[in-house]
């Protein structure tokens, strides 16, 4: 696919759909997920208090956060993200907590009919993890709902090899991350 690198940014960023699909049409080739580590954890402290409204939840209760890459065969990253699932509020989130290195648009396209996607923030974001020596990098956040029901928050953070910040999209880069430091995980995408 033949696109300016500024306009698949802005392509992606205000995308309501699937990043997996619109990335791997644009890559030509299929992406998987890698996922670094999955934990059950209070929403209070991996969320802050907009989004566990968003998502109308307490800080008290359980979610599950996933950590995970989309990657290219050659396994470099295109994107780090992070996915807070809610329990019990659908029978997908077993699957996505069991899918292996299956993307997470295509679960909820095999077994959520109807799903759709609300844009939180899009724009820029300080992250440390890439080996290029940008480190603002595109991202967007996310909650996919299944009718009034929010299932899911996703955090994105795209390599600015593939998907490159777009600076007027959000002229100050957001530099506190979202979640305690402690709980981002320093992910290093391979130098070639």
């Amino acid at each position: 696919m033949n696109i300016a690198p500024e306009a698949l940014t802005r392509m992606i960023l205000g995308h309501d759909g699937s990043t997996t699909r619109i990335l791997s049409a644009f890559l030509g080739e299929p992406l998987r997920v890698r996922i670094g580590r999955q934990e059950r954890i209070q929403a209070g402290l991996a969320l802050a208090a907009e989004v566990r409204a968003h998502l109308r939840i307490t800080a008290e209760q359980t979610v599950i956060v996933r950590y995970s890459e989309l990657v290219r065969a050659s396994g470099h990253a295109v994107s780090v993200n992070r996915v807070v699932m809610m329990p019990d509020r659908h029978p997908v989130i077993e699957r996505i907590f069991d899918g292996g290195d299956v993307p997470l648009g295509r679960l909820l396209d095999e077994h959520v009919p109807g799903h759709h996607r609300i844009l939180l923030r899009a724009g820029t974001r300080w992250f440390n993890g890439w080996a290029t020596d940008s480190r603002t990098s595109a991202s967007r956040s996310y909650v996919i709902m299944l009718g009034d029901t929010p299932l899911l928050y996703v955090e994105e953070i795209f390599s600015p090899r593939i998907v490159p910040p777009v600076t007027d999209a959000d002229p100050r880069p957001a530099r506190e991350p979202a979640l305690p430091l402690h709980l981002i995980p320093q992910w290093r995408e391979p130098v070639t």
